[in-house]
């Protein structure tokens, strides 16, 4: 697989946006947002994604510039509308006015409905987190097909709804960044692992028969079979929960069949806002955060090669190996963005 240095990635992706008709600033927010999350390890979420959403702006089914469209604006609350317009653009404009609410309210709830794909929704807790807030985000997806069987199931009914918790660091540590899809894995890492040739981790699919399989041929192409959630039983509540609180509650379209489905993944989500310093006393709460997550990391491991790490710890990692040594893209990824670049009079990035 060839290795890329960031910054070249991160030119290719704004080059690319802007000749698709992205305004400067929404070229940038996209392509770093891509980037940083292959910096962090999930190529689920990274430059993988950008042929796609070039696709859609081409259809037509996404729309370049689009701004959030306020459907409520009042003390604490907010819900606007994507209008499909780039995820990373609507969730992270809608962030900064949710930062705001929080600063004056001590809390806000922000509801996006009818987003395109949003990509990590980590970024957004990290996004709070940096203004000194606590949040919570559920997400849902609709208008496309389900992928994850509900738990005792072998048909699918949900996404991978992922959900977010994000809490400031203290003196001595980064915040800690809970970002987890209800499915075992998310859909993107088996997009990624088919193009390298993989199977499935274990545990992870199921067969059209309701079995566990790792035969990638069961999700790609053609959906015959259904992703595994995680946790059981509680893991499916969890999914459920990001349908109910993601997309219900604030307005969007939750992905029972009623609901459109023109295969066009369409993003919700519900993110609550807490400023701790308006909660409690922000010193003490910086040293708990400290106490505590040095108490978690000392516990003895049970492999000494690989020492108890808490949520963020292995993103911070692979940022520093990959900035150091590039960023390792798939063959298929590679070949369709060069494919897209050729097509642009758009230079590649040298591979390593």
């Amino acid at each position: 697989m060839p290795n890329v240095g960031h910054e070249e990635l991160r030119r290719l992706g704004r080059t690319l946006l802007a000749a698709a008709g992205c305004p400067e600033d929404e070229a940038g927010i996209v392509a770093d947002h891509l980037v940083e999350a292959n910096l962090k390890g999930h190529d689920s979420h990274g430059m993988g994604n950008l042929p796609g959403y070039l696709r859609r702006l081409q259809a037509g089914t996404s729309k370049p510039g689009q701004m959030p469209v306020t459907i409520l604006d009042r003390g604490p609350l907010l819900v606007v509308d994507g209008e499909r317009g780039l995820g990373q653009t609507i969730a992270r404009k809608a962030m900064i006015r949710g930062i705001a609410k929080a600063g004056t309210h001590g809390v806000a709830v922000v509801s996006i409905r009818n987003s395109g794909h949003m990509g990590r929704i980590g970024t957004y807790g990290e996004q709070c987190a940096e203004s000194g807030l606590a949040s919570l985000h559920f997400v849902n997806v609709s208008g496309a097909q389900a992928y994850v069987a509900p738990y005792g199931a072998r048909e699918p009914r949900y996404s991978t709804n992922p959900f977010c918790f994000a809490v400031p660091g203290g003196d001595r540590n980064p915040p800690v960044i809970l970002d987890c899809a209800t499915s075992e894995v998310a859909w993107g890492k088996l997009r990624v692992a088919h193009n390298r040739g993989q199977p499935a981790p274990p545990g992870t699919i199921l067969g059209p028969d309701g079995k566990p399989t790792t035969d990638l041929s069961v999700m790609i192409p053609d959906l015959m079979g259904a992703m595994i959630g995680f946790g059981g039983h509680k893991g499916s509540g969890i999914a459920l929960m990001g349908e109910l609180l993601g997309a219900a509650l604030g307005g969007g379209d939750t992905i029972q069949p009623g609901n459109p489905r023109d295969g066009v993944v369409t993003n919700n989500m519900l993110s609550i806002l807490i400023d701790g310093g308006q909660l409690s006393d922000i010193a003490r709460f910086r040293r708990e955060v400290d106490a505590m997550v040095d108490y978690v990391r000392g516990a003895a491991p049970v492999d000494e090669a690989r020492p108890v790490m808490v949520a963020g710890d292995p993103e911070r990692r692979s940022k520093t190996d990959r900035l150091a040594y590039g960023i390792p893209l798939d063959p298929e990824s590679w070949r369709a963005l060069s494919e897209l670049a050729k097509a642009a009079g758009i230079a590649m990035p040298k591979a390593e």
